[in-house]
């Protein structure tokens, strides 16, 4: 941002109208933008504001010189015929945006359109909004009223009045802010204005009724010098505070994703929408896809992505070059088929058990080059992958789980990786740094450290548990966790070691900290949230051995042992009551078994999978 941009400058009202009504448009919202969704209560108190002299804000504007949808603000009446009709966008070309940006001077709103909006409405009596005069300003006389600002002369507010309001009323003087508006705009004689008031106003119509001439002579008289000041506030040069940003298309995202706090958080991918809105609407798309497939959690970006790397012509797959190189024909060209490919690579992962349920993925971009590597299989006429690239598959989907791969700056590696995979996918030949940094280093100690659910080694314990294993069980009834086609909502992770006993025993367990290993992902199981209920506060011995016995509550299990074996957590809990005051020793006993697994599935056969795909010359040569 340079410095004159950084400088907030000021417009009145009236210029603020001016713009929203010009023809060229000079103010339009971007396509993306949320809905108006103000109530009148909101409109209300930022008039009081702007009377009061409170700072509402800086409203943003930005101008683009790029492709993108526009649209007007919201017009429509809040209720009855027209209510419910649609605001139809206008696509403008990038030649068209430079033109109406440069010659018209078209600008949009990035940030400030719920006032922006609310503003327009009132003033132009789309939304009917009332300054209310204080009871006794009638006795004010000559220089006396002539001093006193809006803000000393609006009604104070009580159970009967609000200085801004919604209604008009025959008890105090109601100004609407439309026809103050219009006054300003077009300053009728002072006849016509009587007549407005006396026809036109409640107050003014109960006075005339009265046939109190000398009431509704000093009423009128308020009533026009308010309209007086109110058209000195709406010509108030100063009044509302903005920013005028000339940007290109990354900042322009950029400022989205940092500065939209309120509302909808935008990020590049609605932008992306809006550009490519003229052909491709990708946000009906998104949100199609979200109704055909309610187990799978939409993830625009990796879509996008996924859709850059189809082109073929992408190297890098970072944000500002998708928004500049990718158009509406690429979505056109590519939307069908990477939606399939998307269910295919989640599907294949969860009937080879890579994946005990779709929430529990490690990483959502791990399915990009999955994604590619099942586009090439399918060119290749193959519907399923032969051993050897089932054996790569497997170990890359470990070695990226545990080596963490994909946390932090990706895009390079995702690129990376998917060409990797589409090699695999024709048996072509890999050189040897394809296998660079794809060894996990984990012990037992790591894993204790990490409690977080999002982490990719957190998630990737339970599946690989579960892969390597005949399916995780239920403790209760020793069936498989049923998980659905691609995962069940109610699967959820479970301290096995319930963490009110954890607190409670805190003093006799052998951990010195042993709320501090509390939450790691050895303490953890897949388990129904009727099954954790039952294990509530207990300690370990206890409530296994009532799921073991059964309980007036619960049926036994007599083959719980298998079910724990399943989760790979010790029998010991179940044999020793003692064991339950072991939490370290039971969970570095668990830990072990999972380094052992994690292991034996990544660096145990990494030398067999590079001697498949690497010719013996690449290896010979290859660097350690």
């Amino acid at each position: 941002m340079t410095q004159a941009q950084d400088q907030a400058r000021s417009e009145s009202l009236k210029q603020l109208v001016a713009q929203l009504e010009a023809d060229p448009p000079v103010v339009l919202l971007p396509e993306f933008q949320r809905d108006f969704v103000w109530e009148m209560e909101q409109t209300y108190a930022l008039f009081d504001s702007l009377i009061r002299g409170i700072f509402v804000g800086s409203v943003i504007y930005g101008k683009p010189s790029f492709e993108l949808s526009l649209r007007e603000v919201d017009k429509r009446p809040r209720r009855g015929p027209g209510s419910r009709a649609r605001i139809v966008p206008r696509h403008y070309t990038e030649d068209e945006m430079k033109q109406a940006s440069q010659q018209d001077g078209l600008k949009i709103l990035l940030d400030g359109q719920q006032r922006t909006t609310s503003l327009y409405r009132a003033l132009k009596g789309i939304d009917k909004v009332y300054y209310v005069v204080r009871r006794d300003a009638v006795d004010l006389r000559g220089d006396e009223f002539a001093q006193k600002s809006l803000e000393d002369l609006m009604y104070e507010g009580d159970d009967d009045f609000d200085g801004i309001q919604g209604s008009d009323s025959p008890q105090v003087i109601c100004v609407p802010l439309d026809y103050a508006f219009e006054y300003m705009l077009t300053v009728p004689r002072e006849r016509d204005v009587e007549r407005f008031f006396r026809e036109g106003t409640e107050r003014g119509r109960a006075l005339a009724d009265a046939g109190d001439q000398d009431a509704l002579d000093a009423a009128f008289e308020v009533f026009l010098q308010v309209l007086s000041k109110l058209k000195t506030m709406y010509e108030q040069q100063q009044l509302l505070s903005y920013y005028l940003l000339d940007m290109e298309l990354d900042k322009f995202t950029t400022f989205f994703e940092r500065s939209n706090s309120k509302g909808i958080q935008l990020n590049f991918t609605d932008i992306l929408a809006a550009k490519v809105f003229g052909k491709f609407n990708l946000r009906q798309q998104f949100e199609r896809f979200a109704d055909a497939n309610p187990d799978i959690s939409v993830n625009r970006e990796l879509m996008v992505r996924a859709i850059a790397l189809m082109t073929g012509r992408f190297d890098k797959i970072e944000k500002a070059q998708l928004l500049k190189r990718l158009t509406a024909e690429d979505f056109v060209e590519h939307w069908d088929d990477m939606t399939r490919l998307l269910v295919q690579a989640l599907e294949y992962l969860h009937t080879q058990k890579l994946l005990v349920a779709v929430r529990w993925l490690p990483y959502d971009n791990m399915l990009l080059p999955l994604m590619m590597f099942f586009r090439e299989l399918n060119r290749q006429r193959r519907t399923s992958p032969s051993q050897q690239q089932w054996n790569f598959l497997r170990w890359w989907y470990w070695a990226v789980t545990f080596t963490e791969r994909y946390t932090g700056a990706t895009n390079e590696k995702l690129v990376q990786d998917s060409r990797v995979l589409q090699r695999v996918a024709r048996n072509d030949p890999l050189e040897a740094r394809a296998f660079a940094r794809f060894r996990p280093s984990l012990e037992v100690d790591d894993l204790l450290t990490y409690t977080r659910s999002s982490s990719a080694v957190y998630r990737g314990v339970f599946n690989l548990i579960h892969f390597t294993g005949d399916g995780l069980k239920d403790w209760h009834s020793n069936a498989n966790l049923a998980t659905g086609s691609l995962g069940i909502r109610n699967l959820h992770d479970h301290h096995y070691f319930p963490k009110g006993f954890l607190k409670r025993s805190a003093n006799q367990q052998d951990a010195a900290d042993a709320e501090a290993i509390m939450d790691s992902v050895l303490n953890r199981v897949l388990m129904p949230k009727d099954a954790n209920w039952m294990a509530t506060d207990k300690s370990p011995h206890q409530y296994l051995r009532e799921f073991l016995e059964g309980s007036p509550k619960w049926h036994a299990n007599p083959n719980l042992r298998e079910s724990m074996q399943s989760h790979l957590v010790p029998e010991s809990l179940l044999d020793n009551p003692q064991q339950s005051y072991k939490v370290e020793e039971t969970l570095r006993e668990r830990g072990r078994l999972i380094i052992d697994l994690i292991k034996a599935n990544t660096v145990d056969v990494e030398d067999s999978v590079r001697t498949a795909h690497i010719p013996s010359s690449a290896r010979d040569n290859a660097t350690p």
